[in-house]
């Protein structure tokens, strides 16, 4: 006991600070591919923002060509940094919560089990995955997501979702 009590005395603020931040950042690590993946979308959905930005002024798509990138503007690449940075903070928020709350406990959504941050990390895939699907909307007239849900109405969309979740529920 001595023992236990003589290491806590002798931790400097460095120490304490890394003490209380080592759940938190092996809950993020955890998640290290989810957010190489978040990361990827995130950088298709600027090129596709980007894309539809310069089919809106009428620009045609040459990047060797001056008018190119005097089209960009940079309203949209600080849309996206400011998003990106969201996303960054409440990916912070949910692992806290999860390793200082939850103590890593894990959910079962659709027969797989995630953590909560994981989720977190997902959501914002799923977020962004519809922008790039509505900024390609935006250049060609087709949304090729809207196409596939509107073949299911509402009622089969949520039956389809239903049984997914009673599946995972019953294990």
């Amino acid at each position: 006991m001595k023992s236990l009590s003589l290491f806590f005395k002798s931790l400097n603020i460095t120490k304490w600070s890394l003490l209380t931040l080592t759940p938190i950042l092996t809950v993020i690590l955890n998640t290290q591919s989810a957010l190489t993946g978040l990361s990827i979308i995130i950088l298709i959905d600027m090129i596709t923002g980007i894309r539809k930005s310069l089919f809106a002024k009428g620009i045609k798509l040459n990047p060797f060509n001056i008018v190119f990138w005097k089209g960009i503007e940079s309203k949209g690449l600080r849309s996206t940094w400011r998003k990106t940075y969201e996303y960054g903070i409440g990916i912070i928020v949910f692992s806290v919560f999860e390793s200082l709350v939850f103590k890593g406990q894990k959910i079962n959504i659709f027969e797989n089990i995630f953590s909560i941050t994981e989720f977190a990390v997902i959501t914002a895939c799923v977020v962004e995955i519809y922008s790039v699907f509505e900024n390609m909307e935006a250049v060609s007239g087709r949304n090729l997501l809207k196409k596939i849900t509107s073949y299911l109405r509402d009622n089969e969309l949520v039956a389809f979702m239903s049984r997914f979740l009673k599946k995972g529920a019953k294990k």
